[in-house]
C-alpha cells in the first residue's frame, strides 16, 4: 500500500488536489510533517528530472508541476505555524 502523504503530494504535483486550510483542518501535527517531507521530495525528483532542451511542452509540465509544489509547500509552512500557537 502507498504511503498516503506520498499520495497527496503527488496528487498535488498533478493538479487533482489544492491544500488550503479547509482540507489542511482534517490533518494531524504528524501528517502534516510528513506531508511537507513529501512534498520536498518530490520537488527534489521533479527538478532532477533532465528533459530534451527542444521538448517545451514536458518543460511547461514540469514548471507547471514545480509551480504546484512550490504553492503547496507555502500553504503548508503556514499552516504549521498556525498549528504550533
Amino acid at each position: 500500500m502507498a504511503n498516503p502523504a506520498w499520495k497527496v503530494a503527488s496528487d498535488v504535483a498533478e493538479g487533482y488536489v489544492s491544500l488550503n486550510p479547509v482540507v489542511l483542518k482534517k490533518y494531524e501535527k504528524h501528517e502534516v510533517d510528513a506531508l511537507l517531507k513529501e512534498l520536498e521530495k518530490l520537488t527534489r525528483d521533479t527538478r532532477s528530472q533532465v528533459l530534451p532542451q527542444d521538448d517545451t511542452e514536458a518543460s511547461a509540465l514540469r514548471s507547471r508541476k514545480l509551480l504546484r509544489l512550490s504553492q503547496a509547500n507555502v500553504v503548508l509552512q503556514s499552516w504549521r505555524m498556525r498549528m504550533l500557537k
